[in-house]
């Protein structure tokens, strides 16, 4: 697959060109099932945390990325699969639900979309509903959106999120909107940290 070529011949020459400088790195390296929540600001996305992260990851992308054979190919080949944007796509949630049953790791950019400006968009309670369902954690990460223009990863990962513990401090509202919350103020706070680098 072309995602492990890239990760592990590709990737340690990126490493030395892209010199990463990680916050809170250890939060990283979860074993067994876990969810890789990300800002979105480019298609390099996915390739700059798979980058940085140790584990394989499998993200989920929108849909319309797979409608040519060559996207199709390609984007199956880096172990994404896809989502209807703004639906319930049953489909994606249960691939997402089967990709956590098996202990592997899961990534999604809960913006939805690339943000036109760069900064944190509005996030899906996607990440959260899921996480309730699998009972996994949520990692949350920040990556500087000019990492690509400036040829350096900027970076800050929080600790994580356990969505059933966040749901059970605030009744007041809807499971789902309690993580999502809790899962936007950790970012926004990641956001400070990575604006603070150099």
């Amino acid at each position: 697959m072309l995602y492990y070529f890239g990760k592990f011949v590709v990737g340690p020459f990126a490493y030395l060109l892209f010199r990463p400088k990680v916050i809170g790195i250890k939060n990283l390296n979860r074993r067994g099932k876990v969810i890789y929540v990300c800002n979105h600001f480019s298609l390099a996305d996915p390739v700059l945390l798979a980058l940085v992260c140790p584990r394989i990851i499998r993200f989920m992308a929108r849909a319309n990325l797979f409608s040519s054979k060559i996207g199709n190919l390609f984007f199956k080949s880096m172990l994404v699969f896809p989502v209807e944007s703004g639906t319930a796509d049953r489909k994606s949630i249960k691939k997402a639900i089967d990709t956590l049953a098996k202990g592997q790791a899961f990534g999604i950019f809960p913006e939805g979309h690339r943000s036109a400006t760069g900064e944190l968009d509005a996030l899906e309670k996607g990440a959260a509903f899921i996480a309730l369902r699998c009972d996994a954690p949520i990692v949350p990460c920040y990556i500087d959106p000019n990492s690509i223009k400036r040829v350096k990863i900027r970076m800050a990962v929080g600790e994580p999120i356990i969505a059933k513990e966040v749901a059970a401090r605030n009744k007041t509202v809807k499971p789902a909107e309690a993580v999502t919350d809790a899962l936007t103020d950790s970012m926004l706070s990641l956001r400070e940290l990575v604006e603070a680098m150099k």
